[in-house]
């Protein structure tokens, strides 16, 4: 038998020069991608209904994987919580040989507070008397009579309104 078919067109050849010809492979291979997207959707499909739908005992087959997930995780909580317990057993004594620490450090911190205090006061001698000490009161007495002066003026000023007022409430009604 011999092919039929011609290796190349005879004659005059149908298509117009205006009509691109189009890529075959480029389409040919989204077609595999829309086919490949298309099967896959329908095995995750299947498996996720087939996973979640009830045998004939009642279960479900994905009942046994949640239980030992659930086992699973109630092991961690109890390594962790063990692992909590020891962490604090092995802090424990960090923290005393911290606090004597602190003690002796707070110890030393109060003598040289106290020294500090006694040369503040040795030195703090010699401040006061460098201090115009007269110049100060004689300044804060010039303040304290202004304001003493500026009270008395508004107080002055206030019972003479307050006179005025009862003379007129008086005469309003004719004591």
């Amino acid at each position: 038998m011999a092919d039929t078919l011609k290796a190349t067109p005879s004659g005059r050849s149908r298509s117009r020069a205006s009509v691109r010809e189009t890529n075959s492979d480029d389409e040919r291979e989204q077609q595999f991608d829309l086919l490949t997207a298309a099967l896959l959707g329908a095995a995750v499909g299947a498996v996720v209904t087939l996973i979640f739908r009830t045998g004939p005992s009642g279960r479900r087959p994905i009942s046994p994987i949640l239980s030992a997930t659930g086992k699973g995780a109630k092991w961690a909580a109890l390594a962790g919580l063990e692992g909590a317990r020891w962490a604090g057993e092995q802090g424990s004594p960090g923290a005393r040989w911290v606090a004597d620490r602190g003690r002796d450090g707070a110890r030393w911190a109060g003598k040289q507070s106290a020294r500090g205090y006694h040369a503040a006061r040795e030195r703090g001698e010699e401040l006061v008397e460098a201090l115009p000490v007269e110049d100060i009161a004689d300044s804060v007495r010039e303040y304290v009579d202004g304001a003493r002066e500026a009270i008395n003026d508004v107080v002055r000023a206030e019972m003479t309104d307050l006179r005025k007022a009862v003379r007129r409430q008086r005469k309003r009604i004719g004591i």
